[in-house]
């Protein structure tokens, strides 16, 4: 059981290792957000919004 909680880091790795952790969060977060405003720019609406419907061209009998 004590090589396995020797395995975990403590706070100081953790505090040193804060770049890598930040650097690891903007190449998640940057591709997900640059990829959702091309994703609304292009469709004019969100991904999880309706898309706006076109007019009715025949009459409701």
């Amino acid at each position: 059981m004590q090589n396995v909680l020797k395995r975990f880091p403590d706070s100081a790795t953790l505090h040193r290792r804060r770049g890598a952790f930040a650097g690891f969060l903007a190449g998640v977060a940057v591709p997900l957000l640059v990829v959702g405003v091309f994703i609304v720019s292009l469709r004019g609406y969100g991904i999880t919004e309706e898309p706006p419907q076109p007019p009715q061209a025949y009459s409701n009998f």
